[in-house]
C-alpha cells in the first residue's frame, strides 16, 4: 500500500505527479487506487473538470471529493487550495457507493449500508463522506451500529473554510452536491485499519440534564431554556456575539460510556440552542474548554498506538473547531503523525466513528480521527518514540492544568456554592480573551474592545488612534533559528507594545494575527499619535532580543479619527491600507492618515 500526495493549483503543476501515480500503477503491483480530493475553494467547474481529468486517466479509479475547512497534507495544513491523495493497494478491493436524496429517507439509507456491511465478505472498514447539512444523521447510524460487528465505520462531515457560510458539499466527476452520501468499502483479507479519536476538553462543574430535545435543538436543561447554562455560567448573554463567545466553551454529552462533543451553531429567540450534532433528552451534559496540556496528553496516547501499528498510510479527520482552537498552532498535534507514514486528511464540520466496544457509531464533533491503514502483516522493528512537540505550550497548558484541578477538586462545594463557580468561569473568561503565546488580547476580544470605543466616541466625539503594527521579515527569523526561537522574537516584542500602550489611559494592543498587532488608543490626536508611533517603532528597532544577534524592526500604519459614525470594516481596511503601504515604502517606517 502506497499514498502519493498532490497539491492542485493548475494542471501544469499536477502533471508529474500524475505521472508518478500512473507509472506506480504501469507497475502491475497494484490492485487498486482510491483518490480523496480535499478542497478548500468552491469552484465547481475547477473541482469537476479536475475529477474527470482523474477518472478519464485513471479508468476503474474510485474518487471522492469533499469541501474542507483546512487541508492536510504530510500532517501539516496547507495554504487554502485542493489536496489529492492517491492510496494505491496491493491486495485489497476498493468498492464505492453512492447514495443520493438522503434527507428524508435516513432511516432506508442506514439500513442498505448496514446490509451491504452484512453481505460483504471480507468487509475491514466503510468510509462515509457526506455534506454537514440538515441530513439527518441519527438515523443513519442507529441502522448501521446493527451491521455486523468488527467493520470499522469512520469519516467526515463536509464543510467550508468559512463558519458562516454553508458550503456543505461533496463532489465527484458527477458535481457538488449537498444531499448525498458517499461510502468507500475497504475489502480484503490481508488490509489492516486502526481507527480511534483524540480529544482533550475539559470539564467545568457539575452535570447538568437534557430535558427537553429535539435532533440538533437542545431546547432545556435541568427544566429551564438551555441558553441560560451559558448565561448563568459564563455570564455570555445571548444578545452579545453569542456564537463566536460560546465557541470555546462547547458542551460534552456522555452517552453509553463516551463522550459527545457538541458546539452551538446558534441561539433562537426562546432560548433553544441549535448543535452541530444530536441531542437526546436524558443525555448527562457538561460545559467544557480545551485544556491544551489534555489534548496533547490524548494525542501522544494516540501516536503511541498509531506508531505501534505501524501503517503504511494515514488519514487525519480533524474539527474545525480544533483548527480555531490552535489557530497559529494547529500543526503541532498533526505533523508527528508524519513521521508515522504518509498522512493527508481534512478539517471536517464533523467525525463519524464506530465504538469497537459496542458497535455503536457516533457523531462526534472537536475529535481529532486519526485512521491508519496498512496491507500484511505489521513490519518488525520500532520506530522510537514519537510525540508532539508541546515545549511552546507549557506555560499556558501549566495554568490551565492548575485551573483544571481547582475545578474537579472542588465540584461537589460547587454545587451548592455558586459564587465560587463564578470565580473560577471569570478565570477562563481571562484565559479565553487572551492569546496563549504573548499574553496579550487575542482578536475576538481586541475585536470586542476596539468596537466598545468606537462606540464610545462616536457618543462623546472623542479623537481616536488606531495602530496596526506588522514585524518586519519575520519570516526570515523563523526560517534562520526556528519557530522556538522566533516565538520568543514575538513575546518580547509583544511586551514592549503592552508597555507602551499601556501607559496611556483605556488603551489596549493584542495580537492581530502571525505577527501583526493592533493597539486602539482613545482619546489622542493626529499629532501626538504620530510622535507615539515613531516612539514605538524606536524602541523596537533598539531592543536587543535574547537569542538573536539581529535588530528586529517594525512597520505601522496609523489611523486617526474623530468621533462620527463610521463603517467599522472600513476602519480596519484603512489603517490596514496604511500598514501595507509602510512596507511597500520600505518597512520601518510609519504612515499615516486622519479621517
Amino acid at each position: 500500500m502506497k499514498q502519493i500526495l498532490i497539491e492542485y493549483h493548475t494542471k501544469i503543476d499536477v502533471v508529474s505527479q500524475f505521472k508518478t501515480v500512473q507509472s506506480e500503477m504501469d507497475s502491475g503491483k497494484y490492485k487498486s487506487l482510491l483518490f480523496h480530493v480535499y478542497s478548500g475553494i468552491l469552484d465547481e467547474k475547477i473541482l469537476i473538470s479536475l475529477c474527470r481529468d482523474l477518472k478519464s486517466e485513471f479508468p476503474g479509479c474510485v474518487l471522492v471529493g469533499s469541501v474542507s475547512a483546512g487541508e492536510i497534507i504530510e500532517g501539516r495544513l496547507m495554504d487554502k487550495g485542493v489536496l489529492i491523495s492517491a492510496m494505491l493497494f496491493e491486495q485489497t478491493d476498493i468498492r464505492f457507493s453512492r447514495f443520493d436524496d438522503v434527507n428524508g429517507r435516513e432511516k432506508e439509507v442506514g439500513q442498505q449500508i448496514a446490509s451491504l456491511i452484512n453481505e460483504t465478505e471480507h468487509i475491514k472498514a466503510v468510509e462515509v463522506l457526506l455534506p454537514g447539512t440538515e441530513i439527518n444523521t441519527r438515523f443513519i447510524w442507529e441502522a448501521v451500529s446493527a451491521s455486523k460487528q468488527g467493520v470499522q465505520v469512520f469519516g467526515g462531515y463536509a464543510g467550508g473554510h468559512d463558519m458562516n457560510i454553508g458550503e456543505h458539499y461533496v463532489f465527484d466527476e458527477q458535481g457538488l452536491t449537498d444531499n448525498t452520501l458517499y461510502l468507500v468499502s475497504y475489502v480484503g483479507e490481508n488490509f489492516h485499519i486502526n481507527v480511534d479519536k483524540s480529544v482533550g476538553w475539559q470539564t467545568l462543574g457539575h452535570a447538568f440534564k437534557v430535558t427537553k430535545s429535539d435532533e440538533n435543538r437542545l431546547i432545556e436543561i435541568n427544566n429551564i431554556p438551555a441558553v441560560e447554562i451559558y448565561e448563568k455560567y459564563l455570564q455570555i448573554n445571548r444578545n452579545d456575539n453569542f456564537e463566536e463567545n460560546t465557541f470555546e466553551f462547547p458542551l460534552i454529552a456522555k452517552t453509553e460510556g463516551d463522550e459527545l462533543l457538541r458546539h452551538t451553531l446558534n441561539v433562537e429567540p426562546d432560548g433553544t440552542l441549535n448543535m452541530a450534532g444530536y441531542v437526546t433528552e436524558g443525555m448527562d451534559i457538561y460545559l467544557c474548554y480545551g485544556n491544551p496540556g489534555l489534548i496533547v496528553e490524548g494525542v501522544n496516547k494516540r501516536l503511541k498506538e498509531v506508531a505501534d501499528f505501524r501503517p503504511e498510510a494515514i488519514l487525519l479527520y480533524s474539527c474545525s473547531v480544533r483548527k480555531s482552537f490552535w489557530e497559529n498552532y494547529v500543526n503541532i498535534e498533526m505533523i508527528p503523525f508524519q513521521k508515522i507514514a504518509e498522512t493527508s486528511g481534512f478539517h471536517t464540520w464533523g467525525e463519524v466513528k464506530r465504538d469497537p466496544r459496542t458497535g455503536n457509531v457516533w457523531e462526534y464533533n472537536i475529535t481529532l480521527l486519526s485512521i491508519a491503514m496498512r496491507e500484511g502483516d505489521r513490519p518488525e522493528g520500532d520506530l522510537g518514540e514519537i510525540v508532539v512537540d508541546d515545549s511552546v505550550l507549557k506555560g499556558q497548558a501549566s495554568l490551565i492544568k492548575r485551573l483544571s484541578q481547582l475545578v474537579s477538586a472542588t465540584t461537589s462545594e460547587l454545587q451548592n456554592a455558586y459564587d465560587d463557580l463564578e470565580k473560577v468561569n471569570e478565570q477562563l473568561r481571562i484565559l479565553s480573551n487572551h492569546d496563549a503565546l504573548t499574553g496579550l488580547y487575542n482578536r475576538r476580544r481586541l475585536d470586542e474592545f476596539a468596537n466598545d470605543v468606537i462606540d464610545t466616541a462616536e457618543q462623546t466625539g472623542a479623537d481616536v488612534t488606531m495602530l496596526m503594527l506588522d514585524i518586519d521579515y519575520f519570516k526570515n527569523v523563523n526560517d534562520t533559528y526556528g519557530h522556538d526561537v522566533g516565538d520568543g522574537v514575538l513575546v518580547e516584542i509583544a511586551h514592549l507594545l503592552d508597555e507602551h500602550v499601556s501607559s496611556h489611559a483605556g488603551a489596549a494592543v493584542g495580537r492581530w494575527g502571525g505577527e501583526e498587532f493592533l493597539a486602539v488608543i482613545p482619546n489622542m490626536e493626529s499629532d501626538q499619535a504620530f510622535d507615539f508611533s515613531e516612539e514605538i517603532r524606536k524602541a523596537v528597532e533598539a531592543h536587543k532580543h535574547k537569542d538573536i544577534p539581529e535588530r528586529i524592526t517594525i512597520s505601522i500604519g496609523c489611523l486617526c479619527f474623530r468621533g462620527k459614525e463610521f463603517d467599522r470594516t472600513k476602519l480596519f481596511k484603512d489603517v490596514d491600507d496604511c500598514l501595507y503601504e509602510a512596507k511597500r515604502r520600505g518597512r520601518n517606517r510609519v504612515i499615516q492618515t486622519k479621517l
